[in-house]
């Protein structure tokens, strides 16, 4: 069961998918501050392009599902539809990869 805050952090990158998010750790041995970009939300899972093959589940390639307390948003969306680099009104497509529901 999902707490509240944290669904209301999946919704917060689900409307923020193809923005660009810096993975914090919670501790040391987890590895070192990445930097990605949110493929897909699905209904627990954040999933992130690192720019380096998934080393556990090698069909979903570049994708690597992340828990959203470990995301902050490095950058901010103008209006659901709007272009994230520049902020005018724009077409978003949908997600790159679909997460299993």
């Amino acid at each position: 069961m999902l707490s509240d805050r944290s669904a209301t952090a999946l919704q917060l990158f689900r409307r923020h998918i193809g923005a660009h998010v810096t993975f914090t750790p919670t501790t040391a041995e987890r590895g070192g501050v990445e930097h990605g970009v949110i493929v897909d939300v699905d209904h627990r899972m954040v999933y992130v392009d690192y720019g380096y093959p998934n080393p556990i589940n090698a069909e979903l390639g570049n994708v690597i599902a992340t828990h959203p307390a470990n995301l902050r948003l490095e950058t901010t969306v103008a209006a659901a539809d709007s272009c994230a680099h520049c902020g005018t009104a724009a077409h978003r497509p949908g997600p790159v990869f679909r997460a299993p529901r």
